[in-house]
């Protein structure tokens, strides 16, 4: 089983999009963006730049998939239908994304909030006029050629009641390998979600840590901590750890992942560590960028 990541805020922007390999080829989330603002400034140059990149990267491997995966509604998780300078987004990228492809999307009514649910709406009425096969995916498992899917059933984005709605996470079995790629539990915070997690053991897990630069604001500390405990039994049960998404909008985060390996006595990677790059925090270091 090959396992690629193509777009994450180690890479420099916001994205958890992977590829995996198996006797199918499988995009998971592919969408991308970058925070119109943040400490006040609009992105930095070179947060274009990685923009068009990860852009490309999601297309190139977009051509070899079979199979996409949407876990939700937020831009950072897929392609939607409409023009977008901070998601590099156009109605011709995305038909040419989901054109022929086999899709295991969130439910559209279920388990989801007001905005995500506008959303979908949108992008199932324009997914009519291709030629694609949609499947909702929640709670469900699906055996394609000698490769089986299994989605969760809804799971909170971060906290249990957040006002973020809901997300997937999927795990690919394949060749007695298993992989998980769990978008936005943030931790995971809720106890639940580590649950679902380790009775899934996965030998390689890809998750969203804790979004730390929004403690005291938008998310509790008493969440953060939640998640750093969590995390620590899921580093001392599951052999490889990859750890991204919210967590790296911090250049703090390193703080985080190594309490949690001194704890758990485990090994936490970033994203672009599997693909043999040091981190590139570009929104972490906008004001940096600014000031510069």
């Amino acid at each position: 089983m090959k396992v690629i990541p193509l777009a994450f805020e180690s890479m420099g922007v916001r994205s958890m999009a992977t590829f995996v390999e198996t006797d199918q080829k499988i995009l998971i989330d592919p969408g991308t963006s970058i925070a119109p603002k943040r400490f006040g400034y609009p992105p930095w140059k070179t947060e274009f730049d990685a923009l068009h990149e990860n852009r490309a990267r999601i297309e190139e491997y977009a051509e070899k998939a079979d199979i996409i995966t949407i876990s939700h509604y937020h831009h950072d998780h897929y392609t939607p239908f409409e023009l977008g300078k901070f998601l590099d987004s156009s109605p011709k990228i995305a038909e040419k994304l989901y054109q022929g492809k086999k899709l295991f999307i969130k439910h559209p009514t279920s388990k989801i909030n007001k905005s995500q649910q506008k959303r979908a709406s949108d992008f199932l009425k324009n997914l009519k006029d291709l030629d694609c096969e949609v499947s909702y995916a929640d709670g469900k498992s699906f055996e394609i050629g000698d490769t089986s899917i299994k989605f969760s059933n809804p799971l909170p984005h971060g906290s249990q009641g957040s006002k973020l709605g809901y997300v997937l996470a999927v795990t690919i079995m394949w060749d007695g390998k298993t992989f998980m790629h769990a978008s936005d539990v943030q931790g995971p915070i809720y106890g639940e979600s580590k649950n679902f997690i380790l009775e899934e053991k996965p030998d390689m897990l890809i998750l969203s840590g804790p979004p730390i630069y929004l403690a005291g604001y938008a998310v509790e500390r008493k969440d953060i901590e939640k998640a750093r405990i969590n995390l620590i039994e899921i580093a001392e049960k599951i052999p490889k750890v990859v750890l991204d998404h919210h967590l790296l909008r911090s250049t703090r985060y390193t703080n985080f992942v190594n309490s949690v390996e001194k704890e758990s006595g485990g090994e936490i990677m970033v994203a672009s560590q599997i693909v043999g790059k040091e981190p590139d925090l570009l929104e972490a270091r906008r004001k940096q960028f600014y000031r510069t």
